[in-house]
């Protein structure tokens, strides 16, 4: 580390040069450059750290640092060079690593070298903190390290840690540091389970950290500008009515202020109401009417060529298990069958009696959280409590080819070891080309003896469209189907369109966040689809 100027220092300079002794006998370069370095022998440049003076060289900084070549080549050679934002002890480790091409990094002081080191772009500490971050993720560090992250397995890791413990991380520094495109991502997320009330209140604070970044001046109209559509995906509808009124109002819009506060007056802030509904809760209607609901928020994922994790988005820079919320709507819609979808039968009825369903199908890459017109959209948007739901992947593998014909049919059945929801499936997409399918599907649960006695629960008619190089795409199910643990659901569908990818080294029993789920085979279905191989590669649940 750099030291202090000091009279102990040059007193034992001047001695050993009285002496007639050479420091540099014996050592390397490296250990000169550190002797140097420890022993202030002729610096040329002082640098203020928060009040904390150390001594360095200009040309070894020149050497090794475009951002200081700059900064050294403007400054005058008596001036000392004020660095406010960087703690003592972490610029003293960087100059350690300037100098000797290498330093011990701490899980305590990486976060801030990595900060560092992307500040005054010196590569080789950036790497340095970066592959030791990936063995140490803290609280305090995993949204800095977002920040900064370059690979998908080192953001994915920062994703998944913040959302095991989002009630720590929101209280950080560094969440206050996120990048807009992170903090938007996470706040939509129903896997971020913080009240609203702190969620909104640390947006506020983010807000006036980011005018500072920005270069504006801190005032409500700057914040607003800032925040831009962050703030819409914080869910006003669970909040206390006076809390709205008090705190809020100023941060949202005349419209969307006004169409809470009618929800809340309406519901009479019961806001239990609501969080049972979670995120089908549908505007009033004549129950023989075809209503709109909102396509389920849950967490989209991007499947790599077949793995079972998550990866980036090569189009957003965000990680999978992010959802990305384009906050204009566009229109579409998902909707509700006409007829009950829970009514019993020992047979399946005919497909003129299966419901049209139109845009329930999305990218895993796309997902979009609003899609209502705009009063829709605050009802059902601002009023969803967060959940977490769990994707359930069952295949190790991807692969092309597999083939519809004959009308036959594609099924799996499954069996949970806890009551859930089920929310919605991932099926696979065209290869090679981009392609079209028409899609019947039927859920079934078995009352009875497996195949003999099927008692029907949902069943729809859709359509969808395939780029050809998009894998897994997802398949809302709306309103989600109660699965109770221990009985045998069944998922059938005729697909018909042109050859797909499908899933090999099928896994089975899955077990993820203390869920099991044991995937059977269903003998009736005669395309190839098995608990090893073919389609439905993830099925989507909450648990309840």
């Amino acid at each position: 580390m750099a030291a202090n100027i000091t009279e102990e220092t040059e007193v034992k300079v001047a001695r050993m040069a009285s002496a007639g002794e050479d420091w540099r006998t014996g050592k390397s370069i490296i250990e000169c450059n550190r002797y140097m370095l420890d022993n202030s022998v002729h610096t040329d440049v002082t640098f203020n750290v928060k009040s904390t003076m150390l001594l360095a060289h200009r040309t070894i900084l020149i050497s090794r640092s475009q951002v200081f070549e700059s900064l050294l080549t403007s400054q005058a050679s008596s001036g000392v060079i004020s660095i406010p934002d960087i703690e003592p002890a972490v610029f003293g480790k960087m100059l350690s690593f300037i100098y000797c091409d290498s330093v011990d990094v701490d899980d305590s002081d990486a976060a801030g070298l990595l900060a560092a080191a992307k500040k005054y772009k010196i590569s080789g500490l950036e790497a340095l903190c970066m592959q030791k971050m990936k063995t140490g993720v803290s609280i305090e560090s995993v949204c800095i390290v977002l920040n900064h992250a370059a690979d998908s397995q080192l953001k994915d890791k920062c994703v998944e840690f913040i959302f095991k413990f989002p009630q720590q991380v929101i209280e950080t520094s560094g969440f206050l540091q996120l990048q807009p495109q992170h903090l938007l991502a996470i706040i939509a997320d129903d896997r971020f389970n913080v009240k609203e009330e702190l969620i909104f209140e640390t947006l506020v604070k983010w807000s006036e950290k980011e005018c500072i970044r920005q270069n504006l001046s801190v005032n409500l109209p700057h914040q607003n500008q800032v925040l831009g559509d962050i703030v819409k995906l914080v869910r006003f509808g669970l909040m206390e009515h006076k809390y709205v009124k008090e705190k809020c109002k100023k941060f949202l819009s005349s419209e969307s202020y006004v169409d809470i506060m009618e929800e809340l007056a309406e519901l009479g802030n019961n806001s239990g109401l609501i969080k049972k509904k979670r995120g089908l809760v549908a505007t009033p209607d004549d129950s023989n009417s075809v209503s709109s609901t909102l396509t389920s928020n849950s967490s989209s994922r991007v499947f790599d060529h077949g793995a079972s994790r998550t990866s980036y988005g090569a189009t957003q820079g965000l990680p999978s298990s992010f959802t990305s919320f384009p906050m204009q709507s566009n229109n579409t819609r998902v909707l509700h069958p006409r007829s009950n979808p829970m009514e019993t039968s020992n047979s399946s009825r005919s497909s003129q009696d299966i419901p049209e369903v139109t845009d329930c199908i999305r990218p895993v890459e796309a997902v979009q959280r609003y899609s209502l017109e705009h009063r829709e959209r605050v009802r059902l948007g601002y009023f969803i409590e967060r959940e977490q739901r769990i994707i359930v992947e069952r295949f190790e593998a991807t692969q092309s080819g597999k083939a519809y014909t004959r009308d036959n049919k594609d099924g799996v059945s499954f069996i949970s070891s806890e009551n859930l929801k089920l929310h919605g499936m991932l099926i696979y997409g065209s290869h090679q080309r981009p392609g079209s399918y028409e899609i019947e599907l039927e859920i079934l649960v078995d009352t009875g003896i497996r195949g003999s006695d099927l008692q029907r629960v949902y069943a729809l008619k859709t359509s969808m469209s395939s780029d050809g190089a998009t894998k897994v795409y997802e398949l809302i199910v709306s309103p989600a189907v109660m699965i109770e643990s221990a009985k045998v659901y069944t998922i059938r569908a005729l697909f018909k369109g042109q050859a797909s990818f499908y899933g090999v080294k099928g896994v089975s029993p899955v077990l993820k966040n203390g869920l099991q789920i044991d995937f059977v085979t269903d003998i009736t279905c005669l395309n190839l689809t098995s608990k090893e191989i073919g389609q439905f590669p993830g099925l989507i649940f909450e648990k309840v």
